[in-house]
């Protein structure tokens, strides 16, 4: 494996150790992603969390700041499956998270997370969760 290709894969990573509400790094979190950044969730059939299927990297980063002052807790699982190709990094993995407000249960999801890259950087994120449970969480 090449050094970038290991550097991606690293930075892949990252990004899903810094979404535990344990070891939020804002800073380092914005980092990893390109200035061009974009995040879309998919499938295109799913509601978007707030109502917005594609998120630039600063409003990502705004809207998961946001995201993450709901969760007590929150954490992506280790890894199911990792796959990587030429500038992209595919991840199959399920959360683990408790919400502060204890009338809602326990949020277990799965998510299929596809990682485009720029050099060392981000640049694209694809994130596909699992729609029934997602819709059946949110009352959708």
């Amino acid at each position: 494996m090449s050094s970038l290709a290991s550097k991606q894969l690293a930075n892949a990573h990252a990004y899903l150790k810094y979404l535990r509400t344990d070891s939020l790094d804002w800073d380092a979190f914005a980092d990893l992603l390109a200035p061009d950044f974009e995040q879309k969730y998919l499938p295109a059939s799913m509601a978007p969390p707030a109502g917005k299927f594609t998120r630039t990297k600063e409003e990502n980063v705004e809207f998961l700041k946001t995201a993450w002052e709901t969760w007590a807790n929150f954490q992506l699982l280790p890894p199911i499956e990792v796959i990587q190709g030429t500038d992209v990094v595919v991840i199959h993995i399920q959360s683990d998270g408790t919400p502060k407000d204890d009338s809602r249960k326990q949020y277990n999801n799965e998510y299929i997370l596809i990682f485009r890259f720029a050099g060392e950087k981000i640049a694209s994120l694809g994130e596909f969760v699992d729609s029934k449970y997602t819709a059946e969480y949110f009352g959708h």
